[in-house]
């Protein structure tokens, strides 16, 4: 099976009952950025089917998770009407998220940003310097070999978040059983 790379492919893929990429626990780099500093907002960016914009909002926050696929905001809201506390799910491109406006503390990013090609990275990276406030701290995991053939690598990652962004941490992982890792980038103030 080839990766979904269009909202129609995903659409597909989220009518399954389960899909390959498909989370039960929330990792503990997310619970862990949470905790950190007291943020009051956060951002999603390909928050699927909404699972851990949920767990986020649980915690407090104030928490938009954007994804394009309509399946899964679909889902995400079904899911977020029976909690308590509910995020905002909005249907969208993360590389053009003119509907929102920042700042947000954090932002967050499990397994979307690995899917762009360079073009798609920088204005991903646009979007979310806009939106993230200085200072603010951005996670974000990503496959070493992502399904859009673009290398990824802390020194790859360093160079497409630059000057906007530091590099504050990379950390090897094997999530998904996959070769990935888990960046910590934060914002530069202006």
């Amino acid at each position: 099976m080839t990766a979904p790379t269009t909202s129609a492919d995903f659409d597909r893929a989220y009518r399954s009952p389960i899909t390959f990429w498909g989370d039960i626990r929330i990792p503990e780099e997310l619970q862990t950025l949470v905790r950190q500093g007291a943020p009051r907002s956060a951002l999603e960016l390909g928050c699927g089917v909404g699972r851990f914009s949920r767990y986020v909002a649980r915690q407090g926050l104030r928490v938009t998770g954007v994804d394009f696929s309509s399946v899964a905001i679909a889902k995400a809201r079904a899911g977020a009407a029976k909690d308590d506390v509910r995020p905002d799910f909005l249907e969208g491109d993360v590389t053009h998220l003119e509907a929102l406006s920042g700042p947000y503390d954090i932002a967050f990013d499990v397994g979307c940003f690995h899917c762009f090609d360079a073009q798609g990275q920088r204005a991903y990276v646009s979007e979310v310097s806009r939106l993230l406030k200085p200072g603010g701290t951005l996670l974000v995991w990503a496959l070493d070999s992502s399904p859009a053939d673009v290398p990824l690598s802390p020194a790859a990652l360093k160079d497409v978040f630059a000057p906007g962004f530091e590099l504050a941490d990379a950390r090897k992982s094997r999530r998904r059983l996959a070769a990935s890792h888990w960046y910590w980038m934060v914002r530069a103030s202006r």
